[in-house]
């Protein structure tokens, strides 16, 4: 049996009524009085609850699972292939928090703001395998809180524990303890480019596909291209409003790939998941503001395209599709309100934008037999777009229509578009040439 750990609740949210019990419950699982039951691969276990928890701010949303991050490490070999490694073995049993650092998440460059407004490649903080350093627990319950209190779809805090005598890189590390409603382990990306394109290889996860489906209202076969696209188009207008709010709440650096949504099958509403990496926008300039929630931007446009040309995808959109259907479209028709931008602008950027990555996803399906197969996703990585440049392509072409926006609004800031363009250019060097000609493409 694994020795419990001693700690400290540091935090417990009173905006929700929970039973003593059940609490406590939870307590046990988190500190391995009782083992944690992960569903998922990663350090996320999740648990059931035996009477339902609710939110005081609305006791109808009956809150039936809890999230426990931080409180270990699951890495069974049938869930880790073609991911980066978590363990240095796999292993089917899960595992307490670790001291060890998890290196892999830290080594692929993001792209990001430096603190003189200016573009720069960054790397994620290197975290303990199976852990959390407390900080960032605290990070995730106050976003939740701050989340919740606006409105704002989005898991619900309950605590937060600091472990005694676990330290990591100097700082004490935690767990967070967040509520929800939706007892299946899957996200959105189940949508996109996993359950949906890959029939068959998992019952559990093509149920929950099927529930979204039937969820959205939309008739037909759920195998069927259209049928998907279809789905994508309602959920992808959700998550550009969703990320829209978001910023508005005052927060930047959310991850908005589809594996960091969840869906609230009663509500039919798009959630947020993963907070510990968000940060408050007030404790930046006025101009890493502006260039902040422009990078949210960005990245929310790169993520949803780039898998399109995942391994699982390569296979499951035709081009015509994606443009006749245009998920990115869609996106952006959610972020910008309609009151504030033509739908005829936001067609033609994103029309641009595709251009841009087009040519890298036929790259990617030409050799798609070898990626499905034979590549590393090093490799595989190495004939991806270049993503800062298709950022930067994002912000500038998008700049216009975020002027009329109420973002613009509440985050005033003397930008020009020439400004971004020198920022891009001191950014881009020899490559701000190809930018200039990806600017200029003239839809047909």
């Amino acid at each position: 049996m694994t020795q419990a750990l001693e700690y400290e609740i540091t935090h417990r949210y009173k905006g929700v009524d929970i039973g003593d019990a059940e609490f406590d419950r939870l307590i046990a699982a988190a500190t391995w009085r009782t083992q944690p039951q992960f569903l998922r691969r990663g350090r996320v276990a999740r648990h059931l609850l035996q009477e339902p928890a609710s939110s005081k701010r609305d006791p109808e949303h009956r809150l039936t699972v809890a999230k426990l991050k931080g409180v270990g490490v699951y890495d069974p070999a049938a869930l880790g292939k073609y991911r980066d490694r978590i363990l240095g073995e796999f292993s089917d049993e899960p595992l307490p928090p670790t001291t060890q650092p998890l290196d892999s998440f830290a080594t692929y460059p993001h792209m990001g703001i430096d603190s003189q407004g200016e573009y720069a490649l960054v790397y994620g903080a290197v975290a303990p395998i199976g852990g959390i350093v407390h900080e960032r627990a605290l990070r995730e319950y106050r976003n939740a809180k701050i989340l919740h209190e606006r409105d704002i779809p989005t898991i619900i805090p309950l605590a937060v524990l600091e472990y005694k005598g676990l330290t990591f890189q100097g700082q004490p590390m935690g767990a967070a303890i967040t509520l929800s409603s939706e007892a299946a382990p899957y996200r959105l990306a189940e949508v996109q480019y996993l359950a949906a394109t890959q029939r068959g290889k998992n019952p559990e996860a093509d149920t929950y596909y099927d529930q979204v489906i039937s969820s959205l209202g939309i008739d037909g076969d759920p195998g069927s291209e259209t049928v998907r696209l279809q789905a994508i188009n309602i959920l992808a207008r959700q998550i550009g409003k969703l990320m829209r709010d978001f910023s508005l709440a005052g927060l930047y650096r959310y991850s908005p790939e589809w594996s960091n949504f969840e869906y609230h099958f009663e509500r039919k509403e798009v959630f947020l998941t993963d907070l510990d990496s968000v940060q408050e926008l007030s404790a930046l300039s006025p101009e890493n503001q502006r260039l902040q929630i422009l990078r949210d931007l960005g990245s929310l446009i790169y993520r949803l395209v780039a898998k399109f040309g995942t391994p699982s995808a390569l296979d499951h959109y035709r081009l015509e599709n994606l443009l006749s259907y245009d998920p990115l479209a869609e996106t952006l028709l959610g972020y910008f309100h309609s009151d504030e931008v033509f739908e005829n602008e936001i067609r033609a950027a994103s029309r641009k934008l595709w251009n841009a990555f087009i040519p890298y996803l036929f790259l990617l399906k030409k050799h798609r037999a070898a990626i499905q197969t034979e590549w590393s996703s090093e490799r595989r990585r190495s004939y991806k777009m270049d993503h800062d440049l298709f950022y930067i392509l994002t912000i500038v072409l998008l700049y216009p229509l975020f002027e009329k926006s109420a973002l613009s609004t509440k985050f005033a800031f003397e930008l020009s578009q020439s400004d971004l363009l020198a920022k891009a250019e001191r950014y881009l060097g020899e490559r701000y040439e190809y930018l200039e000609y990806l600017l200029a493409f003239e839809n047909k």
